[in-house]
């Protein structure tokens, strides 16, 4: 049966390993959404990357994508973004690097996607 202090330690490991895409972008200069672009509005597409990194399952810490930042340099100034869209995965190198690091370095790229708005 296992001690306390095991227990403790396997539940903390286990919350730790959970890691989430969380952003805030309430720094944004111009408004985003979800939601499609009306018809007929004049939009580019767009998409640009960036990087997490949990330390050690979290327990150490992590790092996380600025996605304000990165919206921003990827659309500057802009009337809006339409049919925005964040996600966060495993590229072959980022697989590779969190298996050669034993799981205590786990990396993830931040993908962001969607239309700017034509001013």
């Amino acid at each position: 049966m296992p001690s306390r202090h095991q227990a403790l330690f396997t539940v903390l490991l286990l919350t730790a390993a959970c890691s989430s895409l969380r952003y805030d972008l309430a720094s944004v200069p111009f408004p985003v959404s979800a939601q499609p672009a009306a018809s007929g509005a004049a939009t580019a597409p767009f998409s640009t990357t960036g990087k997490s990194v949990l330390w050690v399952h979290g327990l150490f810490g992590e790092s996380q994508a600025d996605v304000a930042a990165l919206l921003q340099q990827a659309c500057g100034p802009c009337a809006g973004v339409a049919n925005f869209r964040a996600s966060a995965g495993a590229g072959f190198h980022d697989w590779l690097l969190t298996h050669l690091t034993l799981g205590l370095v786990r990396i993830k790229t931040v993908t962001i996607s969607g239309e700017k708005l034509a001013r």
